[in-house]
């Protein structure tokens, strides 16, 4: 009996070490799009996904440092140039998802209110939004401000955060009054009926275009081709513009 349960126990192991193995670098926005587009490619592949998730200057320190990576979702396209060429395999890059920002508040916004105005008058308040240096929805935030001329206003009392997510995070726990957001993490926080929203114009900052690229060290990775493939598909766009996301065609 002994003898028997041990030849299953190796059974068992083989299969799940004959799987082939795909990690993925993602950047924190888009962290529960990919689960669920996970979830409908592993319906279909018998495959072991891991996943890295962070800001995108964290995960492109990782690859720089060798990390064995096979895909990296970036939440833009300038990291992606920046990698080495020996890090990535030329030309197969493409936008994935184009980002949104929304104004996220404690207090109610008049809808009739444009979106300077409704600022200017915040500007007793902190506002959080996330590190330009390291979230390029940071960056974004950060252009939407000077674009508005009300940077140098509220200089003094933003608070950075290390990534788009974490800045509902701080109004959610009472430690600002308002910020800026992702429109994915507007839709989230909706289901909670908290806070208030603003949509932003697109012309007040950058498009932010997110692009994905498949890394040197999947060259010989099958499955890791496979679902880079998959995540151009019908299936997979519905699932991100789910999320409010725009995306390409």
């Amino acid at each position: 009996m002994i003898k028997y349960l041990f030849f299953i126990f190796l059974f068992c192991i083989s299969n799940v070490y004959a799987y082939e193995r795909v990690h993925i670098a993602v950047s924190s926005n888009f962290i529960e799009p990919l689960d669920l587009i996970k979830k409908q490619f592993l319906k279909k592949n018998k495959i072991i996904i891991t996943t890295s998730k962070g800001s995108t200057a964290k995960l492109f320190s990782q690859i720089i440092n060798n990390a064995p990576i096979d895909i990296f979702l970036s939440a833009d396209q300038l990291t992606i140039k920046k990698l080495p060429d020996n890090k990535k395999i030329q030309g197969s890059e493409f936008t994935y998802a184009i980002g949104k920002l929304v104004i996220f508040s404690k207090s109610k916004i008049l809808k009739q209110l444009k979106l300077g105005k409704f600022l200017n008058q915040k500007l007793s308040n902190k506002i959080v939004i996330g590190n330009p240096k390291f979230s390029p929805y940071g960056l974004a935030s950060k252009q939407v401000l000077e674009s508005l001329g009300i940077w140098s206003l509220f200089k003094n009392k933003i608070i950075l955060a290390s990534n788009i997510n974490q800045v509902s995070s701080f109004i959610y726990s009472g430690n600002a009054d308002l910020g800026i957001i992702s429109n994915s993490d507007k839709l989230k926080l909706k289901k909670y009926e908290f806070g208030y929203f603003k949509e932003i114009p697109q012309n007040l900052y950058l498009p932010i275009k997110q692009d994905v690229i498949l890394l040197e060290n999947a060259r010989n990775n099958n499955k890791a081709k496979l679902f880079f493939n998959f995540l151009k598909s019908k299936d997979t766009k519905k699932i991100i513009k789910s999320f409010g996301y725009g995306v390409t065609d």
